[in-house]
């Protein structure tokens, strides 16, 4: 199927072709046919697979090149929207009577600038205070579009987005895409659209078949040096290095400076100028290393990324589906690397019972080789350790106790209870060392 069986307008269709869109993708294909009809749509779609044009597309074949906003759509942050404006900027050398306008944190707002335009593009408080602030005719709306829907939710601006559309008066089309969609993100869409409107194309958070996952046994060795390590075996043409903190991604963007790599960095420590600034760099492979926090994991569509490394785990285990979608993109294939080590495997096999099918590394004289799949322990053995655990902290407990309750007991308690805790963990790296050592796998670093 090509684009041409959704019989768009023929000026479109060339457009797409000229622009290298010719096939569309499994959600354009369920969602535009609906879109042109003026329906609601609530798609939930992996990160990658096209859901930007799914609803581009049918706004701009449904669009009247007059001077009426005929279409908002809300992207949760800054450097989304201007992702979508910039596709959609693409089409007005196709289209030159489009008028569009990016309404993000920065942009004045004044009455001059709000007329005689058929498309906004904006964040949902910048748009309600356009809204607000300016004379904005909402009479010709067609469609709404919420974009990354979880996101928006998740970020608070439910009463913005209430707000938008109770402003608009009337009955308009509403479309909903998201990687996504939860329960809070399902509670909030009833008071506006239909549950028949929903079009799920995968059931899991499984990411593209196009990527491939491995998991990287660290042995507690010194992650920075392993870092190092991979990049030199890897090689690869972009690696997007995601960390879990701000503090942390600084860190390691100051180490792989000061050890000689060009290295960009995506963080919300950084300012909106300077996101944007760096986005325009690295889209013109300026690096081929950025080091990430999970503000760049969703949504935002840097090209032509070969690998993605994930240096532990993110504390919200669903945000690994999307840095993983970072890569793979437009058909193309990518792999998604994880370092881990003993600590971690609870989380590991959260993702292996999801049905994410890995394979699994390790480091071995400058290489990475194959290793042994990861398997449970025993739960004799884990039954064990818990009873230690649980019987030392029973007794930390009672000595840091004392028979007249005094000022900060409870944090003296805690602060034992820690000490306990941290002395399990420490023993239990350890055993893995010596374990290690007597199979010749550890290097001593």
């Amino acid at each position: 199927m090509n684009f041409k069986a959704f019989n768009l307008k023929e000026e479109l269709i060339n457009a797409l072709s000229e622009l290298g869109y010719v096939n569309p993708t499994n959600v354009q294909s369920a969602t535009i046919p609906k879109a042109i009809k003026g329906e609601n749509i609530i798609a939930k779609s992996d990160t990658g697979s096209g859901k930007t044009h799914a609803f581009l597309i049918p706004i701009l074949n449904n669009l009247v090149f007059d001077d009426t906003l005929q279409a908002l759509i809300v992207a949760p942050t800054s450097e989304l929207a201007r992702q979508i404006f910039n596709f959609l900027d693409k089409f007005k050398q196709y289209f030159p009577e489009l008028k569009s306008k990016l309404f993000i944190s920065g942009v004045e707002i004044s009455k001059e600038k709000v007329d005689n335009i058929n498309i906004i593009v904006s964040t949902p408080g910048k748009l309600n205070a356009l809204l607000k602030e300016s004379s904005v005719n909402l009479e010709n709306l067609k469609t709404l579009v919420l974009d990354e829907a979880d996101m928006l939710i998740e970020a608070g601006f439910v009463e913005d987005i209430d707000d938008i559309i109770a402003k608009t008066g009337k009955q308009i089309q509403i479309e909903v895409f998201s990687a996504t969609i939860n329960k809070q993100v399902e509670s909030f869409l009833k008071k506006y659209i239909n549950a028949d409107y929903t079009l799920t194309f995968k059931d899991s958070n499984i990411t593209s078949k196009t990527v491939n996952h491995y998991f990287v046994n660290t042995k507690h060795e010194n992650i920075n040096s392993l870092v190092l390590k991979f990049i030199k075996i890897k090689n690869p043409y972009l690696l997007l290095i995601f960390l879990n903190s701000k503090e942390d991604v600084q860190n390691m963007y100051n180490f792989l400076q000061e050890n000689g790599h060009n290295v960009g960095i995506l963080s919300g420590a950084l300012s909106k100028r300077e996101r944007k600034s760096m986005l325009r760099r690295i889209n013109n492979d300026e690096f081929r290393i950025v080091v990430c926090s999970d503000v760049a994991s969703r949504g935002l569509d840097i090209q032509d990324v070969s690998d993605v490394l994930s240096v532990s785990l993110p504390n919200n285990l669903e945000y690994y589906y999307h840095r993983a979608g970072r890569t793979g993109r437009n058909f193309k294939f990518g792999n998604s690397y994880v370092f881990f080590n003993y600590d971690d495997v609870k989380n590991v096999f959260r993702l292996l019972d999801e049905g994410l099918e890995v394979s699994y590394l390790k480091f071995k004289d400058d290489q990475l080789v194959e290793d042994l799949p990861i398997k449970k322990e025993k739960k004799q053995w884990k039954k064990k350790e818990n009873e230690e655990l649980r019987r030392d902290i029973k007794k930390a407990q009672y000595e840091a106790k004392t028979k007249t309750v005094k000022p900060n007991y409870k944090k003296k308690v805690k602060r034992a209870v820690e000490k306990v805790k941290k002395k399990h963990r420490r023993e239990a790296i350890k055993q893995s060392i010596i374990k290690q050592k007597k199979k010749g796998e550890y290097n001593g670093r």
